[in-house]
């Protein structure tokens, strides 16, 4: 007998794109339900299932049950991945999102060092990933009130976003683009 691990993507994606969060997540929790069943509670695709939940609740706004999930989804990456590998990077990154979003700045700012760490130990070139940890980082230094340090972080950011070939007109650019402007006649503006 073929055991299937059907999981409703295309269905998820549909109901995701009308905001129909309720029945998404209906579907997403018989994903994990099938996935832990079949695979394992330590599965990576079950991290991945939680993943998808954790977001469906950060759209709800219901950030406590979205760290939950992003705390279990992390302990699977590292149990199985170790603690450098780039996908436990990514969920640090979401995790530190989750923190922003309930104003514990200074979880989201380890949670972003701790992302760009380990994206510099593995040599990750892309770019993007990293731009956009040091962009986050510069939005909690500027929700600190210290935009020096903030102004800092979005500089390098522009860079790793120039670096990776993006334009100054991409959204990512442009956003930075105006919190270097906002940062800097802030700082001089309080000299």
């Amino acid at each position: 007998m073929v055991t299937s691990y059907f999981c409703p993507h295309f269905f998820l994606r549909i109901l995701e794109s009308i905001e129909d969060h309720d029945e998404s997540m209906k579907y997403h929790r018989e994903a994990l339900r099938i996935r832990q069943l079949h695979l394992g509670r330590d599965h990576l695709k079950v991290a991945n299932s939680l993943d998808n939940i954790a977001g469906l609740y950060q759209k709800q706004k219901n950030n406590d049950k979205a760290l939950k999930c992003l705390k279990e989804s992390l302990r699977i990456r590292i149990a199985r991945l170790g603690n450098d590998h780039l996908d436990v990077a990514t969920n640090l990154f979401g995790m530190g999102i989750v923190f922003c979003d309930r104003g514990e700045l200074d979880k989201a700012m380890d949670c972003y060092h701790a992302s760009l760490n380990i994206r510099k130990l593995n040599g990750d070139k892309s770019g993007i990933e990293i731009a956009q940890s040091l962009h986050n980082l510069g939005s909690v230094f500027a929700l600190k009130h210290d935009y020096v340090e903030a102004l800092g972080r979005w500089k390098q950011s522009l860079e790793k976003y120039k670096e990776f070939g993006l334009s100054n007109d991409h959204h990512m650019v442009l956003c930075t683009l105006r919190n270097i402007e906002m940062a800097t006649n802030f700082i001089r503006e309080n000299e």
